[in-house]
Order: C-alpha cells, then sequence, then structure tokens
C-alpha cells in the first residue's frame, strides 16, 4: 500500500481513537486509559513478536527504544487528558505544533544553523498556535497539555525515524507498549478504578485495538517514505476529528481552529521541503 494511504488510514484511526478515549473520560480516567492502551496491546501483540527469531536487531537500539518509550508515555498521557478537557478539533490542531518543536530542538540541541525562512515560518507557526489555544481568554488546562504533549511528541517523533532504519515495524510498536506500561501504570495509581462492566472493559480493548492499528499504519507510512513527502496528508486528521466531535459530541466547528490549524499544516510542509532541498 502507498506511504500516503497508510498515512490517512492512520489519521482515521487516531481520530477514533481521540473520540473513544473522550467517550469513555465519563468512565473511567484518560490517565488510566492510557495504561491499559498500552497493557492490552502487548497482549495484542505478543503472539505476533514470538514469531520473530529476534527481538532487537542492533544493541545500539535499546537505549534509543526506551527513550522513545519514555517520551511517549508523557505523550499520551498529556493527550489523552487533553482529549477529555477540550474540543477534538483544538487538541487535533494544537498537535500539528510538533514539527515546530523538531525544527527549534535541532537548533538548540544538533547545532544546526539558522535558516530566516524556517525561523519565520517557525514565528508564524508560533503565533497560530497561540491563536488555537487563545490566551486572551482562558488559558485552559487541555491546551497546555496538548501543547506540552506535542514537545514530547516531536522527541518520540525524531527518534522513531532514526531507529525505524534499523528495525522492522512490530519490533518498534511491541517495544513501544512494553516499556510505556509501567510508565503509564505509576501515574495511574492516583486515579485508579477497577473497571467494573463489560461495556468499560470492551471499551477499552477498543481503545487498545484502534491505537495498535493506528500506530502500525503511522509507523509503516514513516518508515517507507520520508516526512517530507507525507506531512501534506497529516491535515487529515484535524478534518476527521472536527467532523466526529460535530457529530458525536456537538461541538461547534471552529472556522479560527479548523484555518489555524491548517496554516500550521502549511509551514511545516513548507519547512520540511526547504529540510528536503538543503539535503538534496
Amino acid at each position: 500500500m502507498h506511504p500516503i494511504s497508510l498515512l490517512i488510514i492512520s489519521c482515521f484511526l487516531f481520530s477514533i481513537l481521540a473520540a473513544l478515549i473522550k467517550f469513555l473520560s465519563d468512565f473511567i480516567d484518560p490517565i488510566q486509559q492510557s495504561f491499559f492502551r498500552n497493557f492490552l496491546s502487548v497482549i495484542i501483540l505478543l503472539p505476533l513478536i514470538l514469531k520473530q527469531k529476534f527481538f532487537v536487531k542492533s544493541k545500539s537500539s535499546f537505549k534509543l527504544l526506551a527513550l522513545r518509550a519514555f517520551f511517549g508515555g508523557i505523550t499520551m498521557v498529556l493527550l489523552f487528558k487533553a482529549y477529555s478537557l477540550i474540543p477534538l478539533s483544538q487538541a487535533m490542531a494544537i498537535s500539528f505544533s510538533t514539527p515546530l518543536f523538531m525544527y527549534f530542538g535541532s537548533i538548540l540541541f544538533l547545532d544546526e544553523k539558522v535558516d530566516p525562512f524556517k525561523t519565520f515560518l517557525l514565528l508564524i507557526g508560533f503565533i497560530l498556535t497561540l491563536i488555537i489555544i487563545r490566551p486572551d481568554i482562558k488559558i485552559e488546562t487541555g491546551s497546555l497539555l496538548a501543547l506540552i504533549s506535542a514537545f514530547t511528541h516531536a522527541c518520540a517523533g525524531l527518534l522513531v525515524k532514526k531507529i525505524s532504519y534499523k528495525e522492522n515495524v512490530l519490533t518498534l510498536m511491541f517495544s513501544m507498549v512494553l516499556i510505556m506500561t509501567p510508565i503509564t501504570f505509576i501515574p495511574s495509581i492516583y486515579v485508579w478504578e477497577f473497571p467494573n462492566s463489560f461495556f468499560i472493559i470492551f471499551m477499552l480493548l477498543s481503545i487498545a485495538i484502534v491505537a495498535t492499528l493506528g500506530n502500525f499504519f503511522w509507523t509503516k507510512a514513516i518508515s517507507l517514505s520520508t516526512l517530507t513527502n507525507l506531512m501534506p496528508f497529516d491535515f487529515t486528521k484535524l478534518i476527521f476529528a472536527t467532523l466526529l466531535g460535530f457529530i458525536f459530541f456537538n461541538e461547534k466547528i471552529d472556522k479560527i481552529t479548523t484555518s489555524s490549524g491548517i496554516g500550521l499544516i502549511i509551514c511545516n510542509t513548507l519547512i520540511m521541503n526547504r529540510v528536503k532541498n538543503e539535503n538534496s
């Protein structure tokens, strides 16, 4: 399947995942949901990983896999909580600031040269992010959680791209949920409520299945193509989330949030194209 098709499918599945988390937050805390998402995914993937002759090909990948899972665990807890506090479209729009954090981090920590054009786009993207968060009205907790998760997701995304050169998709997926299970269990202790109905257990299992499939298609897509080619199609996540929020949660279609999210995607795409041209 074409990488772009894989990415769009993953965007659709991640939007459904966000809707499921938001719906189930009335019954069980999103932080606890993040633990069950990982724990159940380990059970789902375990039979497949046991069929492999090896778990990790390169010894150098162990530390990177653990670091990726650490950032991924933080991202998941924060984002799951954000889904329950703010409209789905707003959470998705804020998530598009992730590539901007990647560029900013490369300057601070990787000693990359400052590009005036990319810096200008970074400032535009920052302004658009502020518009989505709307600090002039009220800085909501959910918006801040989504923004922090965008930063930690950027860290995890860079690590995934680096590890994908050495490890297969299944190894990346299983190692992530395996390490993230204890990471997400620790904060779950403080909000723990044992699932006391078949409905809640079924919904938790549905979250794990949808998240596992979404992660598979996303990881497969970025392992087959460059971020530059895929980034323009990441906007479909905002479309899906906006429609699901409107249909199932009576969320208004916010033109400011939607247009700002699209603006962020355009900035991201231009930055990635600039990087591609510099490396060609």
